[in-house]
């Protein structure tokens, strides 16, 4: 498992190297106006700093042992539910789709109760909203309720 890490640790690594790179040609912009590579800049710069940390662990010897891989079926439930997101955020919209997206993860794959589904739901998109639609003025799909 040790092994596999690092390859991956260093696949990631380069591959955010890349991504930054090629973000960067895009133009990042500034914060308050973003430009076409703002968001795959940082979250390149996201993933080397997480596999920077991913091979630290793995050169530190703090590595656990991997965990048998046997729930397919989340596997399958998440990849479905991906799949209906894109299928109905143009139709439904950005907050709704999402809303919907959420409270089916937490209830149908992690098994939470209907208040903490609805809730978590609710805070995520809400904030997604905030952030994404109102703080950075990035067009999102309006679906039913912008008709």
């Amino acid at each position: 498992m040790i092994n596999t890490d690092r390859w991956t640790g260093l696949f990631f690594i380069l591959f955010s190297l890349y991504v930054c790179l090629e973000s960067w040609r895009l133009g990042v912009g500034s914060f308050f106006r973003p430009g076409a590579g703002f968001f795959p800049f940082y979250s390149g710069a996201l993933l080397g700093v997480l596999s920077l940390i991913l091979g630290l662990f793995i050169f530190r010897g703090k590595a656990e042992k991997a965990e048998s891989w046997t729930d397919v079926g989340s596997t399958i439930t998440v990849s479905l539910a991906v799949l209906g997101f894109a299928l109905l955020l143009t139709w439904l919209g950005f907050v709704i789709t999402t809303f919907l997206f959420i409270f089916f993860l937490l209830r149908a794959v992690e098994r939470r109760g209907w208040l903490l589904a609805a809730g978590g739901a609710f805070l995520i998109s809400a904030t997604f909203y905030v952030v994404f639609g109102l703080w950075l003025r990035a067009q999102l799909p309006a679906g039913i309720l912008g008709r």
